[in-house]
């Protein structure tokens, strides 16, 4: 029988590679597949390949299996290579085992990369072909797939060992072959230990740089090393120096008491007492003051509802207009407005298309859905980009609960200022409303940031945050009546430390409610409005409850959501 064996590097060997071994009636064959010389200390020399020699029976001066490995010395004047050390025994045509761990190598990289691509593939396919099949079916899609993919790359594993046999099964077949023709084949459990090599002191000129100046720079800093080293040891420590200047008695110095530097400026005067918080009288017609109130933040229909803890953003949208279809590009964002990492989000959008007038009826034409496996922490955002047929869009948000009227349940503002920094402008201006409702101070500095490099889209947006951050507040805003003529009442507090003069209440009615969730969609149209005066002054940190009439008769469309702020007059827009 044929085996191939690996020649490896030992004491008593000479020679290293790859070796074909043959047992015949005239000797055993012996065919060099890539061998080389070998002597310890120096490095291998040519490789002999495709040399095939007989050895005589009688030419085989030594041969013993030693555990794992087969040791054969032949006659020097038949080959140079006639001390070998035999390993990694194989029949058949296996590959060399290092041949071989390449090519299962080959074929597992080449599985594992097409079983990922295969599992995205079908896992990005599926909502295409299924829109209403989930995440989860998506995943066990994929996952399918990819093992799939692996068994078949276990197959062909496989296919790789089944030409034969290897390792100890196929040496001990060759050594009861080789038992027929050397009778005299020793037999050992294990290898000869190697011998101890006796301890030599390394030379000094072997540590040396071989060049001039590198010896120089060598020596130099052995000689450097040295002064310092003995100037260390010489000298005396510090600390040893102020023990003995303590010993001698010798006084130390006392620090010099610095005096406190008196107050050189008169006393300042008693402060002058608080403004009477009693609210201003009437003093212009149509307008009632009476009452007084307070108002913790402004009303605002930026937060006229209640803020969800998950909140969904549209940053983008683009209406690509077909020959015969219009697709829809938008992009969208998810933001944590709770103060609780969420562990998974999945959306769901619908696209819609809308007949022509008369008809205008809306219909769905096509289904996305988007996920995120989290976690999505306290201020953290994720954004996706859909694309899908349709003109409209709507988006089924999943429920995680809506922040309390006084900030309860919400992300730390600390983290919330974290959005001030977001790649998308909408992002920015969603934390800074965030901080504004929650009464932080980096709200209108943050405002007024966004405002400096302001786009055309974004003024109505920051035009009436900026408003509700002003220190005038206006809350309570109530408006009730359905005919021409509506009964409006407002709180206006001041919440500054200054008295306010002048003021005027500016009411407006809109055609349609304000989206907060796209901070760039077009605003709604103003179809009535009117300024009423607040006579007489307003102190600091008081409120009045204003009362007046809103006429709508001139108005374009019915209102549908009314909104009011204040301040001085000749600076109301």
């Amino acid at each position: 029988m044929k085996v191939r064996a690996t020649a490896v590097a030992a004491e008593r060997a000479n020679a290293i590679g790859s070796v074909e071994l043959e047992c015949t009636p005239h000797g055993l064959s012996v065919a060099y597949l890539g061998v080389g010389a070998f002597s310890e200390g120096y490095a291998p020399g040519a490789l002999t390949m495709g040399t095939r020699i007989t050895v005589p029976w009688a030419k085989v001066q030594e041969a013993r299996v030693e555990g794992d490995q087969l040791f054969f010395a032949f006659d020097p004047e038949l080959t140079p290579h006639h001390r070998m050390v035999l390993t990694a025994f194989s029949t058949g045509d296996y590959a060399h085992h290092r041949e071989a761990f390449k090519q299962r190598l080959v074929v597992w990289i080449g599985a594992g990369a097409a079983a990922l691509v295969v599992a995205m593939l079908s896992a990005l396919t599926l909502p295409r072909f299924a829109p209403r099949a989930g995440a989860g079916a998506a995943m066990a899609i994929g996952g399918l797939a990819a093992l799939a993919i692996l068994g078949v790359g276990l197959l062909a594993d496989r296919q790789l060992g089944r030409a034969g046999v290897e390792g100890d099964a196929a040496r001990e077949a060759f050594a009861m072959e080789l038992s027929r023709y050397l009778p005299a084949l020793v037999r050992l459990k294990q290898k000869p230990a190697p011998a101890e090599k006796p301890f030599t002191l390394p030379s000094f000129e072997g540590w040396l740089p071989r060049t001039t100046a590198a010896v120089v720079i060598t020596l130099t800093a052995c000689l450097l090393g040295a002064v310092l080293t003995a100037r260390w040891l010489l000298a005396p420590a510090r600390e040893a120096r102020d023990l003995a200047v303590l010993a001698t008695g010798e006084p130390q110095r006392p620090e010099p008491q610095l005096e406190e530097p008196k107050n050189m400026a008169p006393p300042s005067p008693a402060p002058a007492p608080p403004p009477s918080a009693e609210p201003a009288q009437p003093s212009a017609p149509g307008t009632t003051l009476e009452g007084r109130c307070s108002c913790t933040r402004s009303s605002s229909l930026l937060w006229s509802t209640p803020i969800p803890k998950l909140g969904v953003l549209v940053l983008a949208r683009k209406l690509v207009s077909g020959p015969v279809r219009s697709r829809l590009e938008i992009d969208i964002a998810a933001v944590n407005n709770g103060d609780q990492e969420l562990r998974e989000i999945a959306m769901s959008m619908t696209f819609y298309e809308q007949d022509p007038p008369p008809s205008n009826k809306r219909y769905p034409v096509a289904n996305r859905a988007v996920y995120f496996e989290g976690p999505l922490g306290p201020g953290q955002a994720i954004k996706w980009n859909v694309e899908a047929r349709g003109t409209a869009f709507e988006v089924d948000r999943p429920l995680h609960g809506e922040l309390g009227p006084t900030g309860d349940g919400a992300a730390p503002t600390n983290m919330i200022a974290d959005l001030l920094n977001a790649n998308h402008r909408p992002v920015r201006l969603h934390g800074a409303m965030l901080l504004g409702y929650l009464g932080d101070p980096r709200a209108k500095e943050a405002a007024l940031k966004l405002k400096e490099a302001m786009r055309d889209d974004e003024q109505p947006y920051l035009d009436r945050l900026v408003r509700a951050l002003s220190e005038v507040r206006t809350c309570n805003l109530r408006v009730t009546g359905d005919g021409a003529e509506r009964a409006v009442e407002a709180c206006v507090f001041n919440a500054g430390n200054e008295t306010r003069d002048k003021l005027g209440l500016r009411v407006r009615g809109l055609d349609a409610a304000v989206n907060p969730s796209e901070p760039t969609e077009r605003p709604p149209n103003v179809v009535a409005e009117a300024t009423f005066a607040l006579g007489g002054e307003l102190p600091a940190q008081a409120g009045v409850t204003a009362r007046a009439k809103l006429d709508v008769s001139k108005a374009s469309a019915p209102p549908v959501a009314f909104e009011a702020f204040a301040d001085r007059e000749d600076l109301l827009p």
